[in-house]
């Protein structure tokens, strides 16, 4: 079973556990248009959108993967059906599209999967990582050590 160990640094003043609870647990995230749809546009001499690159949280609290939804439309994914969103701020009707997600720098598989659209406004945070991802690899939150590893 492949291994990924991640040990945030991205504050060196910053004790490694008091970092890891500062930044959650966040990984590189590449979101792109299906292997299908980027094909399809190649056949028929169309650009390919470029990846949206970014940082994914891990959210042991949301179901379902979530991605910025103006990322999804900056790659020019059409929805393809909705679902009702449960937040802090109440509930909502979310557009669901078929996305490819990438970890650059890691060894994690890329992932082709259904993906809710949502509003993040969150600066840097493309994605959030959720249970439908987190039931396919083994994670470990080593808080005393400041870092955490994924098992798939």
């Amino acid at each position: 079973m492949p291994i990924h160990n991640v040990y945030p640094n991205k504050h060196p003043a910053i004790s490694a556990p008091d970092l890891l609870q500062s930044l959650g647990l966040v990984v590189d995230v590449e979101i792109s248009v299906p292997a299908a749809l980027s094909k399809a546009l190649q056949g028929s001499g169309s650009k390919v959108p470029l990846a949206q690159l970014g940082d994914a949280l891990i959210d042991t609290g949301a179901s379902c993967c979530c991605v910025e939804e103006a990322a999804l439309h900056a790659l020019g994914l059409k929805p393809i059906g909705q679902v009702d969103v449960a937040s802090p701020n109440g509930n909502r009707m979310q557009n669901i599209y078929v996305a490819r997600l990438s970890f650059p720098g890691t060894p994690i598989s890329p992932l082709e999967m259904q993906v809710v659209g949502v509003q993040l406004n969150q600066g840097k945070t493309l994605s959030l990582i959720g249970r439908d991802v987190l039931r396919h690899w083994v994670l470990v939150y080593n808080g005393p050590m400041g870092c955490y590893t994924i098992s798939f």
